[in-house]
């Protein structure tokens, strides 16, 4: 039997035992409760785990579908901006003339001189997307038209100014993307159009091409200095060199070609030989749609045509610098002084060269009316007035010295007139607005181009020279200011006040 110290060792070992489970058995209940702790933990994260994950799917779908939809936009946009290109040809016709033998013989210049330039260009692009028929060549031509002609008569190239209105007009009709533009007189009209035109085909982004003929004159240089670090600009902008080129348009690394079968390549100059002065040709053009205007050739005696002139631009570069039209005897040299002088109808004496100034906005001014005085001649000039009513005394006749149209002209022509009795009779016609306003270019006439007196004319609403087509004619003491004078069969114009 066992004894009472056995049993005594067995019970303490059976309680050190099963104290040992014991704490095994918390310690497995406190990792089983841990697990569980984890197990909802990690439930949890994955939970919100899958929905970051289905908002990230639904964010990449979205993206997916906004994505196709800019790209189709895209190419919506690509096909509308490439689906009319069209290539441009600006031309400062003042300094990039056509070849000489296009513009002797208009009928059929004209038109060829059109299909050389759409020729040359599709050249040009040629090998290039833009190297296509179906791409429409836009050409637009700004020139001072009267004073071109005239200095291609002077130069000897055209036998008459007609020829060059007949060759603008034909040229705008041989196509219906060509336009020869008259922008008539002023020294910054064809620089102006050149300017705007350029940087409303480079804002245009159909316009994929821009040739432009302006390297003659060095005042377009701030313009395209603009856009020397554009890579667009350069891949777009081409110079068309006519005439030698300025050495600053080569240093500005834009694309640059000639087009020598249809520009001249050397500047006009004048022919030496004499020309007799032609009839004057009529103002109206033949077809109203064409925006030029013909020439105006003096219809005075014979004498030396005014030649065309290379003179510098202002800005460095060189432009064509046209003198205006002849006519017959001023008035403003032929009244002098006191309005008496020099004014013999049948007068032999060389007279002084005729002068036309203009303004710095290109408009015509008049030398002062100055009113002949109270003497005998009112009284006579009156009493010849009075006797030959309802007719006038013809302004042609009496102030220039002829009247083309006499066998038809209903006007007085056989009446003598004293010296004073026609200086009486300019004052008079010193009263009526001009057709041409300050546009005139014609050195005989004997009309006014604005108000005689100005702003201090005293007629108010009532004067003829208030709301005319030219705008308002009352000068002020600035506008009166002259700004360039041309000379009668003088090369330059001149500044009185330089």
């Amino acid at each position: 039997m066992p004894s009472l110290a056995n049993m005594a060792s067995s019970s303490d070992d059976l309680a050190a035992r099963f104290e040992h489970f014991f704490e095994q058995d918390a310690e497995r209940a406190k990792l089983i409760k841990l697990l569980l702790e984890k197990t909802h933990e990690y439930k949890t994260l994955l939970e919100n785990v899958n929905i970051e994950l289905e908002h990230e799917r639904e964010s990449r779908t979205r993206y997916q579908l906004e994505l196709r939809s800019l790209r189709d936009r895209n190419k919506s946009l690509d096909q509308a901006l490439n689906q009319e290109p069209y290539v441009t040809v600006l031309v400062d016709g003042d300094g990039a003339i056509f070849r000489d033998e296009l513009l002797q013989d208009p009928q059929k210049g004209a038109p060829e001189a059109a299909v050389r330039l759409r020729q040359a260009v599709r050249a040009y692009l040629k090998d290039t997307p833009l190297g296509t028929e179906h791409i429409p060549i836009i050409v637009r031509i700004f020139v001072n038209l009267n004073g071109l002609a005239r200095s291609l008569y002077a130069a000897g190239v055209v036998d008459t100014e007609s020829h060059m209105r007949t060759f603008a007009e034909l040229f705008t009709n041989s196509r219906a993307e060509f336009d020869f533009v008259n922008v008539g007189h002023g020294k910054e009209n064809a620089d102006s159009k050149m300017r705007k035109m350029l940087s409303h085909y480079y804002h245009n982004i159909q316009c994929k091409k821009i040739f432009f003929a302006g390297c003659h004159d060095n005042g377009y240089l701030h313009e395209l200095r603009q856009h020397e670090g554009d890579a667009d600009a350069k891949e777009r902008i081409v110079l068309l060199e006519t005439t030698p080129a300025q050495p600053s348009f080569t240093s500005l690394n834009f694309a640059m070609t000639r087009f020598d079968s249809v520009f001249r390549t050397e500047p006009l100059t004048s022919d030496p030989r004499q020309r007799a002065a032609a009839a004057p040709l009529s103002l109206s053009p033949t077809k109203p749609a064409v925006e030029v205007h013909p020439c105006i050739r003096p219809a005075s005696t014979p004498s030396p045509a005014p030649a065309e002139s290379i003179a510098s631009s202002g800005n460095g570069g060189i432009s064509i610098k046209y003198p205006t039209a002849a006519a017959a005897t001023s008035y403003a040299t032929a009244g002098g002084t006191n309005g008496h002088q020099n004014i013999s109808i049948t007068s032999t004496k060389p007279r002084a060269p005729r002068v036309i100034d203009y303004n710095i906005h290109g408009q015509r001014l008049d030398p002062p009316n100055r009113h002949p005085g109270q003497s005998p001649d009112q009284v006579t000039y009156k009493e010849k007035f009075e006797k030959i009513k309802p007719k006038a005394f013809c302004n042609a006749l009496y102030l220039t010295g002829r009247c083309e149209r006499q066998h038809i002209c209903p006007m007085e022509h056989g009446v003598k007139l004293t010296p004073g009795e026609v200086a009486i009779h300019r004052y008079k016609a010193r009263t009526t607005l001009c057709p041409n306003g300050p546009e005139c270019e014609i050195y005989s006439c004997y009309l006014s181009h604005h108000c005689p007196f100005g702003q201090f004319c005293q007629r108010g609403a009532d004067c003829k020279f208030g709301g005319t087509m030219f705008g308002d004619l009352h000068f002020s003491k600035s506008d009166m200011e002259v700004d360039i004078r041309w000379i009668e069969g003088s090369d330059f114009p001149v500044r009185p006040n330089p």
